[in-house]
This record gives structure tokens, C-alpha cells and sequence, in this order.
């Protein structure tokens, strides 16, 4: 086995990231983002060394135009020992290397996923290139998602379904979601690692999030206060308000509390399933999204930035209710809206608010997420 861990500075006590190889044979390290290890530093090169294991060794070989240093001098190969730090580049951060004993993954329950002295995998699905499939997340109508582990990490893996494949549709959805997610940068929003096709079928690999969906939360949880259940709405107008000031913007088209995660991490939110994203701009008429946290003009298949903001209306009927939104559906002289004056708690102000947000037009909801956020501010 071989342990890498990458540092600002040799003494630094813990390090910023931690890579852990078993089976491997071959270890690209550079910036590219199909990079074995990812360093993601100016100053360090696409492919910046190979890491190879020969036998019971294994050896470091630089790639990069930068030089890599070790023990201050410049080198081109070199047997890694444990201990040894290679300094990439004069001014960039450092690896450490612990070359380790295989692991008999003993002492482990019969059930157990990974092992507790080297948290390597103990069972496997199956393969997809490199990466090995643990467990089933999911199964959708699209796609079928996987926990999977590559390079030292836990990540999720998403795959095609093999009867969407005929549809031409169900492919352009599949590669959106890959080519939107990799344009994005927000704590709110899963990382993408990697698109690929394997045997014709297509495969995006993002972040693995740990935390329970707003909607088996609540489910759960039977009923959430008011104030609690406004800070979410809060950060989720934030994370719709990165993605409406894209360029194009994006919309999300399927907001609902299924696809909103509370991180066990820090308790903050992650807006997840990006299957139906669409970029304003991009041709219309097709309907997705789940009816009870649609518009009308989406129902129609003719979503805009403010169908989403309209989604933020029946996700916070839910959580304060438990029940599905169309319950609260009204006509009262302006059209079919949501309103939430008898729900037990909830401020007077909330029921004209939530029913400004689900307008049945666009134009007469509130202009952008941020002012959205505003007005759920202000209740108390």
C-alpha cells in the first residue's frame, strides 16, 4: 500500500488532502482533472509525475516542466521510501509518502464496507474503469447511481440507464448535467470529477455528500419550526441565485425537498440531481420536474429562471406541513397560488409572501432569488 498526503509546508501537522493505494499499479499526480491525485496548484504541472509500483517498489518519475524536489535537489526518478517529501516545484506544496505493509483486514464485522485499520473497500459491486462499485445510492428513471471508491476516495458515480440509452433526449439530458456541473463552483453544488463513455454507455463521477434530504428529514422528523425551516429556504435562494447569474444562467427545473441535502458535515445545504438542468437559451418543449413543485409555464415545458423561484413556495409548504403542496393550492381571485394561513406557528406575513412566490405568472413573482431570500428575512 502506499499513503500519499499533500501540505502547504512539510511541517504542517495535518494535511490538506489524504490519498490511500492498494491495488494499484500506476498513479498519475498533476492539475488535470482526471489526475490519480489532483493538485490543484499554478504551479504544478497537467501531469507533473507518475507514481509506478514495480514489484515491491515503487518509484516516482517526473513529468512536469517544473521541477520536482527531493531532499532539496532536482529529480527525474526515484525510489520512494517512507518519510520521503517531494516538493513540487520550487514554490508549490508538498507530498508526503508512507510506503505500508498489505493489510489483512482482519477484525472487521461481516457487514462492514470498509476496513477499519486501512479503509480500503472489503466488497465490490463491480468494476467500471477504475472505479469500484460498493454499493447502489439510487435508481432512477435515467440513471442508477453508485458509491464508488478511486484513488483513496469515496465518490458517487452515475450511470446511464441501459434502455435510455436509445432515446437521443435522455443522452443530451445525461451530458447537460456533466457539462453544467463542470462549470460549477459552490459549497451548495456536488464537485464534478469526471465524464466519460465506457461501452457506449455515458458515466458522470461527482462528489459524494453525506447527509439526509429534506423530505425523509421531515418525514422523520414530523414537523419543523419556522425559523429552521426559513434558513434553509434562505440557502437554497443563495445556491439558485449562483445559478441564475451564470452566463447562460441555469435552471434547475426539478427544486424539491428529495433533492435538497443537509450535509451531516456542517448542517449547511446541497442542492442535488442536476438530471434536468437547462441553460436559458437552450430549446424548449420538453416537461420535467415533479408536478405538485412545478409552475405552470414549466408543466407546459416553457421553464425560465422563475420557475425555480416558484419551486421555493411548495418546498417550504412541505416542510412545514409534511404534506403534499397542492393541499394549500387556492384561487382567491389572483389566479391558483399557494397559501399557508392555517398552518399552526407560521407568521401572519408567511401566507403573502409564500403566495407573491407562486404567482401562476413569472413576471408577477419576486425578481431573483436574493429578493426572495429578503422577504423570508424579514418574518418573524
Amino acid at each position: 500500500m502506499l499513503a500519499i498526503e499533500l501540505r502547504r509546508s512539510p511541517q504542517q501537522v495535518h494535511p490538506d488532502r489524504r490519498w490511500l493505494f492498494l491495488a494499484e499499479t500506476e498513479i498519475t499526480v498533476g492539475r488535470l482533472p482526471q489526475s490519480t491525485v489532483l493538485v490543484e496548484s499554478p504551479m504544478v504541472s497537467g501531469h507533473h509525475l507518475t507514481l509506478q509500483r514495480r514489484g515491491q517498489e515503487w518509484f516516482l518519475m517526473h513529468r512536469g516542466r517544473n521541477p520536482t524536489y527531493v531532499a532539496g535537489q532536482p529529480v527525474q526518478q526515484v525510489v520512494i521510501t517512507s518519510g520521503m517529501v517531494a516538493h513540487l516545484t520550487a514554490s508549490g506544496p508538498f507530498l508526503t509518502f508512507e510506503v505500508l505493509p498489505p493489510c489483512t483486514h482482519g477484525n472487521n464485522q461481516p457487514d462492514a464496507l470498509f476496513c477499519q485499520d486501512c479503509g480500503q473497500p472489503l466488497q465490490e459491486l463491480g468494476q467500471v474503469r477504475s472505479y469500484r462499485l460498493l454499493k447502489v445510492l439510487g435508481r432512477g428513471g435515467m440513471g442508477t447511481t453508485y458509491q464508488v471508491w478511486w484513488a483513496g476516495q469515496v465518490q458517487v458515480l452515475k450511470e446511464m440507464n441501459g434502455d435510455m440509452m436509445r432515446y437521443a433526449k435522455a443522452q443530451e439530458l445525461f451530458e447537460r448535467e456533466a457539462r453544467t456541473l463542470q462549470r460549477l463552483n459552490h459549497p451548495g453544488i456536488p464537485r464534478f470529477y469526471d465524464y466519460f463513455v465506457e461501452q457506449g454507455k455515458p458515466y458522470l463521477v461527482m462528489e459524494m455528500i453525506y447527509g439526509q434530504d429534506l423530505e425523509s428529514l421531515v418525514r422523520q422528523r414530523r414537523r419543523v419550526g419556522f425559523a429552521e425551516a426559513r434558513d434553509w429556504m434562505v440557502q437554497l435562494c443563495g445556491i439558485l441565485d449562483y445559478l441564475h447569474h451564470q452566463d447562460p444562467p441555469v435552471i434547475h427545473r426539478d427544486i424539491k425537498p428529495a433533492n435538497i441535502l443537509v450535509r451531516h458535515a456542517d448542517q449547511r445545504l446541497v442542492l442535488l440531481d442536476f438530471g434536468a438542468v437547462k441553460e436559458v437559451g437552450t430549446p424548449l418543449g420538453t416537461c420535467i420536474g415533479s408536478p405538485s413543485f412545478c409552475p405552470p409555464e414549466q408543466n407546459m415545458g416553457k421553464p425560465v429562471v422563475a420557475s425555480d423561484l416558484y419551486a421555493i413556495a411548495p418546498t417550504l409548504c412541505y416542510i412545514l406541513t409534511g404534506i403534499d403542496p397542492s393541499a394549500y393550492l387556492q384561487d382567491r381571485g389572483q389566479g391558483v397560488r399557494l397559501y399557508l394561513d392555517r398552518i399552526p406557528g407560521a407568521p401572519p406575513a408567511l401566507s403573502a409572501v409564500v403566495a407573491q412566490i407562486s404567482a401562476p405568472r413569472p413576471v408577477d413573482r419576486p425578481s431573483s432569488a436574493r429578493a426572495i431570500a429578503e422577504m423570508l428575512q424579514h418574518l418573524t
